[in-house]
């Protein structure tokens, strides 16, 4: 009994082979169909070039995403959406940003002016706290070398008076182009586009079109049989 069943599903399964091979040029046209839309798809579609920079956050990391998402007040807007910042693991304040554009320079292009919105425009209430803070900050770093210099403050450590002028260098750095975001390395952009990729996309026209023909075949066969069936049954 067992053979027998053995024997009718290779026979079924031939006869399936059968039916698909009658059923090729339907098949075979509808791969060519999916497989040249594919190709002209990519052919239309415009070059994408994406760039890179790895960048110094100042505490809003987890803030900037959600905030270029629904950022609606310029003509950057969609690109803004696309962009993407990525927190670099093991560090509390670095990231990657990513933005597209249609060639390479223009990618870099749109990552210098993503950067300019966040910093000028995304957290203006932000900026302002970061203000006050440093400027409060520099006032007491001033006030405490005011008081070493008049004899008041004696200060045994002499890196301690370098780290208070260090940091009042930087902070005065800061005040004169306040940043939220700062690049941290230079701009790297694709020399090859990342969009679109015709060898992908044909694949998946060849792969989609095959197997939409095969089913089609499958269903046209299917309504053949019930067809007949219904002749017969009148019979």
């Amino acid at each position: 009994m067992e053979r027998d069943k053995i024997s009718n599903d290779e026979i079924d399964l031939f006869e399936l082979f059968r039916k698909l091979y009658e059923r090729r040029w339907i098949i075979l046209g509808i791969t060519a169909f999916t497989t040249a839309l594919a190709i002209l798809v990519s052919a239309l579609m415009p070059k994408a070039y994406k760039a890179e920079a790895i960048v110094e956050v100042q505490t809003i990391l987890p803030e900037i995403q959600e905030s270029i998402k629904v950022y609606k007040d310029d003509t950057l807007r969609d690109i803004l959406k696309k962009a993407k910042v990525t927190p670099i693991k093991n560090s509390q304040n670095m990231a990657k940003i990513e933005v597209e554009g249609i060639s390479p320079q223009i990618a870099k292009e749109n990552l210098e002016k993503v950067l300019e919105i966040i910093n000028k425009k995304l957290f203006t209430q932000k900026m302002e706290y970061l203000k006050k803070k440093y400027e409060t900050r520099l006032n007491l770093i001033n006030r405490t070398i005011l008081n070493i210099n008049s004899g008041e403050y004696v200060i045994f450590d002499p890196y301690k008076i370098v780290d208070l002028l260090t940091e009042k260098e930087q902070i005065q750095e800061w005040l004169q182009d306040p940043k939220l975001v700062i690049l941290a390395s230079d701009i790297h952009a694709s020399s090859e586009p990342i969009r679109p990729k015709p060898l992908l996309y044909t694949s998946i026209g060849f792969i989609t079109g095959m197997f939409l023909g095969i089913f089609v075949a499958l269903v046209l066969e299917a309504i053949k049989s019930r067809r007949m069936s219904m002749r017969m049954s009148t019979f």
